[in-house]
């Protein structure tokens, strides 16, 4: 059974993505909000929180991501590409978007290669998060079906 996606699947994704990350950003404001205030307008309240300019920067980012997500993962427009060049062009594509939106919006010095090690070290730690939890929703949305068939098969 193929299930229709709908305008609330595509909100929820948004929402997915940007809570995650909002949470990271708040994880990362309060362990070096401080220190980075200086170099970051991400963390331009250091401690204390993260602006509301950010958080709405965050949430265009995840829209557009989720709308790369659907163009990639669909087969409406891509057909004969396997799941796993799909995955990485993905992940080049939020890359590059993430790199985009920090000289766009000066998250951190582009030209500052510390800053860009944080940012692969927080990126490939939220994409392990990511896949560990999508391998397991898949893992029990599996069995789901295989008991949902053996039941009807028992029928």
């Amino acid at each position: 059974m193929i299930k229709k996606s709908t305008i609330f699947d595509y909100l929820t994704q948004i929402m997915i993505i940007w809570g995650i990350s909002i949470l990271s950003l708040c994880l990362f404001c309060s362990l070096f909000g401080e220190v980075a205030k200086q170099y970051s307008s991400m963390f331009q309240l250091g401690k204390t929180g993260v602006a509301v300019v950010t958080l709405m920067q965050y949430l265009l980012l995840s829209v557009i991501i989720t709308s790369l997500r659907w163009l990639i993962f669909t087969d409406i427009l891509i057909k004969h590409v396997s799941i796993v060049i799909r995955t990485v062009v993905m992940f080049v594509c939020v890359i590059l978007l993430t790199g985009i939106f920090a000289a766009i919006f000066q998250w951190f010095p582009i030209d500052n290669i510390k800053a860009w090690i944080m940012f692969f070290v927080c990126f490939f730690v939220c994409s392990c998060i990511s896949v560990i939890v999508s391998a397991i929703k898949e893992k029990s949305d599996n069995k789901k079906m295989q008991e949902a068939l053996e039941h009807l098969k028992g029928e």
